[in-house]
């Protein structure tokens, strides 16, 4: 299921609707980012920047653009509304009407929300040291924090973070992450909402340039809709 049923509505008859399976359309879009990652990064024509927000700009077009031609069934917004007062780096959504699964879903709607973070995250007094993870007290900017929190993706039950990492490997950034995960989950933060089985795990990546792993994690519902989300965490070696 891309969203909870009642922010959808289901389809009787839509004739020029594609009909598509939820996992297997989960999977092609995954598939599609993990494709396209290195070709954005390696063209030619890409604004040679390095800060988060430019990044995220060109990487949103550069898919956005990809999908018209390969992959008409979605669309890539960037900085799209979250709840009051939040927007995500960037997100799916449909190129037209879909249906999955028996739920229709509009052009307007979220299929996958993403958010995107430098590793290492940037110095600076106002930001976490492991932002990858959560924010300083009470900022709720962490990218994971977000998600369990319901301030991105409230209505979504999977959700996608891109990490373009600009010094160090995939294995010391994911023992780093765990273990702030772990560390979270014995001091009881956040009133003992983290718990040992948010770690990530480790899969398959279809480019030896990027890192993939899964996590799950329960939330805060209201005000998301689901207790659990799954979230697919994207790595890219910008060196």
């Amino acid at each position: 299921m891309i969203a909870d049923e009642h922010h959808s509505h289901p389809c009787i008859g839509a004739p020029d609707a594609e009909v598509l399976d939820a996992n297997a359309f989960h999977h092609a879009i995954v598939s599609f980012v993990e494709q396209h990652l290195p070709i954005w990064c390696d063209r030619s024509d890409r604004p040679l920047v390095t800060d988060e927000p430019q990044l995220n700009e060109t990487l949103c077009d550069h898919l956005d653009c990809a999908a018209r031609h390969s992959f008409d069934s979605i669309r890539f917004s960037h900085e799209p509304y979250q709840t009051p007062g939040r927007a995500a780096d960037m997100a799916v959504k449909p190129g037209k009407q879909i249906i999955v699964e028996g739920i229709g879903y509009s052009i307007f709607e979220q299929l996958l929300p993403i958010e995107c973070k430098r590793l290492p995250t940037p110095t600076d007094s106002h930001r976490s040291d492991c932002e990858y993870v959560h924010g300083l007290a009470g900022h709720r900017t962490g990218a994971i924090e977000r998600f369990k929190h319901g301030l991105h993706g409230p209505t979504n039950k999977r959700a996608m973070i891109i990490a373009y990492l600009q010094q160090g490997v995939v294995e010391h950034w994911r023992a780093t992450i765990n273990s702030r995960l772990e560390k979270m989950a014995s001091e009881q933060a956040d009133e003992g909402f983290w718990a040992p089985c948010e770690l990530l795990s480790p899969c398959a990546s279809a480019s030896a340039r990027l890192g993939k792993h899964t996590s799950q994690h329960r939330r805060c519902k209201p005000p998301a809709d689901s207790a659990l989300i799954e979230i697919m965490h994207l790595w890219l070696l910008m060196n």
